[in-house]
């Protein structure tokens, strides 16, 4: 999902912002903008297999809702100040962070990052010296996203910066060090002192620290609702910075973030307008701006600033549309959140699904075809993929339901033709493939025009 997957910073935030900024939720947080949305939640959790979900609601430059329900794991209920892990959702509090410098004149979104840290891995290749913040706030470095992921091993220019997008979290930590190496400071003590701390935003950190209080964490679970067996920041290594998605805090730190963007983030007219704009194009109804992904096309003229998270045990989203100073923010702590934040913004923000259709659905999709009860009863079992989990298709009326492994059950399958099936979103097709009786026997996951995962059935209906 592309999603996967935003900016702030000035250096002269002072108490007056703070004030303004750090408000207090006591007075705020009543209203329900939907009470029939808000009786749905648990039955989303339990159909889903999420135990919390933590949502704000912004309107009017204010936060208005604010409520986490579930619990942190099993037993333990979740407080409204539950501590989330936001994976993807740290890459536009940094870029927020590096333009407020280049506000402050202190960085430059367009001079090489060699002036400042050459990774090792790229010090021979002479493409370091072309690549800048741009490129990677608008992810186009020519990096993958991790290099583990390569097939050196190694961080690796695969194409000349700024000549093709690709998301990657290393770029933002190229960007850290770079960061850090300039200011002989740490990305914490530069965002601590121009953003979290003017901000008010008092639980939010990059790493598990002792000032972080655990009984407060929402633990990681699998898309079966069990707890990982590495559940916490402290057991799994979120001991130091990932400037690209280490980040814990709250649904109310976050909101407070989103509404200082929101209200410019203390930027010049052009250098927020820079940030909005389209780096990239890549939907017919969003594109990419410089780390948020900008969604247009929403009524009223309006558009949104939108990112998500997605790490194990972790699925978290925010639209925030400048505007109208309206926004919603969802954290989840399970595999499955994806399903649980996609029903929330839906039904509890009064265009979140032309949000969500503008941002996911693909824009391509071929007519539904209409499938026997018989055929459909056909597909339905237990499938075994390559990674060893177990894939579960159910009939949905005239549709196929998709669980486990990374599949989170929100998004049914509709049948192009007999054995052929696509999701509205995320631009994804499968395929099922049949002995030479006429069972089927297997069924493939097919993204970007290429074979993802492939899985065994093992159980008929």
């Amino acid at each position: 999902m592309k999603l996967s997957n935003f900016s702030i910073i000035n250096i002269m935030i002072n108490v007056l912002l703070c004030l303004l900024f750090g408000f207090s939720l006591n007075a705020q947080t009543n209203s329900k903008p939907n009470p029939a949305f808000e009786d749905k939640v648990q039955t989303w959790l339990n159909e889903f297999d999420v135990p919390a979900v933590g949502i704000g609601i912004i309107e009017n430059g204010k936060l208005q809702y604010l409520k986490v329900f579930g619990e942190l794991k099993s037993g333990v209920p979740a407080p409204d100040n539950t501590i989330f892990s936001v994976a993807s959702m740290t890459k536009p509090v940094v870029a927020i962070l590096t333009l407020k410098l280049v506000e402050a004149a202190q960085w430059d979104l367009d001079e090489p990052l060699y002036h400042y840290w050459v990774d090792p891995d790229v010090v021979s290749d002479p493409l370091h010296k072309k690549l800048t913040t741009r490129h990677i706030l608008s992810h186009q470095t020519g990096f993958v996203n991790w290099r583990r992921n390569h097939s050196t091993g190694k961080l690796t220019f695969d194409y000349e910066p700024g000549t093709k997008y690709g998301y990657s979290g290393e770029g933002f930590e190229y960007l850290r060090r770079a960061l850090e190496e300039k200011f002989n400071k740490s990305l914490v003590e530069l965002s601590d002192s121009i953003l979290f701390k003017p901000l008010g935003m008092r639980n939010t950190r990059y790493y598990w620290d002792e000032n972080m209080d655990e009984s407060r964490f929402a633990y990681w679970h699998d898309n079966y609702g069990n707890i990982h067996r590495r559940s916490t920041p402290r057991e799994n290594g979120i001991r130091e910075v990932n400037s690209a998605g280490s980040l814990l805090t709250t649904v109310e730190d976050y909101c407070k973030f989103g509404i200082h963007v929101m209200n410019g983030a203390g930027l010049s007219e052009g250098l927020f307008n820079d940030m909005v704009s389209s780096q990239v194009k890549l939907g017919e109804h969003h594109y990419q701006g410089l780390s948020w992904f900008v969604v247009k096309d929403l009524p009223n003229e309006e558009y949104a600033l939108q990112h998500a998270g997605s790490n194990p045990g972790v699925k978290t989203i925010g639209f925030f549309l400048p505007k109208s100073k309206r926004g919603v923010v969802v954290f989840t702590n399970g595999d499955n959140g994806l399903a649980v934040f996609m029903n929330v913004v839906g039904e509890s923000f009064d265009i979140g699904k032309i949000l969500l259709d503008n941002m996911f659905k693909s824009s391509n999709l071929p007519d539904k075809a209409t499938l026997t009860n018989e055929v459909l009863i056909g597909y339905v079992g237990t499938y075994l993929d390559q990674f060893g989990n177990n894939i579960i298709i159910t009939k949905e009326g005239s549709a196929l339901k998709i669980k486990g492994g990374n599949y989170s059950g929100f998004c049914l399958l509709y049948a192009e033709k007999e054995d052929k099936f696509f999701m509205e979103y995320f631009e994804i097709k499968f395929e099922f493939v049949r002995d030479d009786s006429g069972n089927v026997i297997e069924l493939i996951h097919i993204q970007d025009g290429k074979i993802s995962n492939t899985a065994k059935k093992i159980k008929g209906d």
